[in-house]
């Protein structure tokens, strides 16, 4: 008994020195960085995605595509880039990296929507509760001020004011569900099925990179418009949305 109470207590303190030895999130994310200074983009990668999906951030998605650019893996390389510009739209640095990256695998990508430059003005987060909070303030000055009799033009252009940065917010809210509905083409050459399944004839092939509109999915596979004239099916293998 008292050999078995003696292991016990062994045991329990293996087991708390290795919880405390336990590399933190930062401490993990500045080895990754480490192995991406050294040149091992492979092996930052690892360390990287490690991390995810329970950390996730903009300087992580971030460097991520600066370790597959590097190894010229351009279909990873933009799909961590626009989950960086998800998380932290208006950094420059993100942009201008996802830009060279399209420049890179020879990507011409559709100019963004009126909705999307608007969007991009803030993280959808911003947006959602911009709109939640100018919805209720309209509320309260359109119905509840006049029961207390509160009139005016201060009333007046409260309530314009709100109206505006509402229909503002929902614009900003459209154009995030616009880039919602996207994915990227990760493998070069990757090959558009007629239905979702694997024996499947090619209705055609994309290039790494692409930026396409998630349709549906099916199982495994989503269907994917790629202009007006370009549909159909992509395995998850070969493609993934940027928001999942």
């Amino acid at each position: 008994m008292k050999q078995l109470f003696r292991t016990t207590l062994i045991l329990c303190a293996w087991l708390c020195a290795a919880i405390s030895h336990a590399a933190t999130p930062t401490e993990q994310f500045d080895q990754a960085n480490a192995l991406y200074a050294e040149g091992d983009y492979q092996q930052a990668i690892e360390a990287y995605q490690q991390l995810l999906p329970d950390h996730q951030s903009a300087s992580l998605h971030y460097n991520l595509g600066n370790a597959y650019y590097q190894l010229g893996d351009f279909g990873p390389a933009v799909l961590h880039f626009e989950k960086a510009l998800a998380l932290d739209p208006r950094n420059p640095d993100i942009r201008a990296n996802l830009e060279l990256t399209q420049e890179a695998a020879q990507l011409t990508p559709a100019p963004p929507t009126w909705a999307q430059i608007i969007g991009d003005l803030a993280p959808v987060n911003a947006w959602a509760w911009l709109g939640a909070i100018t919805f209720w303030v309209s509320v309260a000055l359109v119905f509840l001020a006049p029961l207390y009799q509160w009139k005016g033009p201060l009333r007046g252009g409260l309530t314009a004011l709100s109206v505006l940065l509402l229909c503002f917010s929902g614009i900003g809210l459209y154009g995030w569900h616009t880039r919602g509905a996207q994915g990227v083409v990760l493998t070069d050459q990757a090959t558009l099925n007629v239905a979702p399944t694997s024996t499947s004839p090619a209705a055609g092939s994309v290039k790494a990179g692409q930026l396409a509109h998630i349709r549906e999915q099916h199982g495994d596979y989503y269907l994917v418009s790629l202009g007006e004239d370009k549909i159909g099916w992509l395995s998850n293998e070969a493609f993934a949305p940027v928001w999942d």
